[in-house]
């Protein structure tokens, strides 16, 4: 806030008064142009903290989205194995049950950078193309977690068949026809979830090589 005073001392004349004006409006010129360059330094060091947080933060997620990636491959397979040794207990036939694996590599994305940001009031500083790629990029991330999420409940479910006692072969070719249903859907979300992962990585890069 500005604070204007009155003059100390009488004035005699018009012209005192011009000067008087003069001097304050002056003041106040100083004060608010003053005020601006504060408020312009504020506004440019959040925009820039951060743009510096959400970077972090997004390359953190790419390293995740990699990692999970490597690891879907493989999970891909024992699902795959899975729904072969169910095909061949729902005929009765004998399988290999050693193959028999159940793992699932869950990504932990983070977006806290980007409520906080949007919080502050800090995107509001920034270029609206620079905004809308952030936004676009955090807006894949939920459907991705989204999509993790109902695959990660499909694991659970998919466990009490498959572990049985951690004797997969208990498992009676009555069960076995359900739960061989069950791990292609689960198969079919993983493998989706993988592409979206694929697609939010390319995302990821996109946004930490532009400016």
């Amino acid at each position: 806030m500005l604070d204007v005073h009155p003059p100390h001392e009488k004035m005699h004349g018009f012209k005192d008064f011009l000067l008087h004006l003069l001097t304050i409006t002056i003041g106040l010129l100083i004060a608010l142009g003053l005020e601006g360059c504060v408020e312009h330094w504020k506004q440019r060091e959040l925009k820039k903290d951060a743009d510096t947080k959400l970077r972090q933060e997004i390359r953190d997620n790419a390293k995740e989205i990699a990692s999970v990636h490597n690891a879907n491959a493989l999970e891909q397979a024992n699902l795959k194995r899975i729904a072969d040794f169910l095909s061949a207990r729902k005929k009765n036939q004998s399988y290999d049950s050693r193959q028999i694996r159940l793992d699932f590599t869950v990504g932990d994305l983070q977006s806290a950078s980007w409520k906080t940001a949007a919080a502050t009031g800090a995107l509001g500083f920034m270029e609206y193309d620079q905004v809308q790629r952030y936004a676009a990029v955090y807006q894949l991330q939920d459907k991705y977690s989204a999509l993790q999420d109902q695959t990660i409940d499909e694991f659970l479910q998919l466990q009490s068949y498959v572990i049985y006692g951690f004797d997969p072969e208990k498992i009676t070719p009555a069960d076995a026809g359900p739960a061989e249903l069950e791990t292609r859907r689960t198969l079919a979300h993983l493998t989706a979830m993988d592409q979206v992962g694929t697609a939010l990585a390319t995302e990821y890069d996109a946004v930490l090589k532009s400016n």
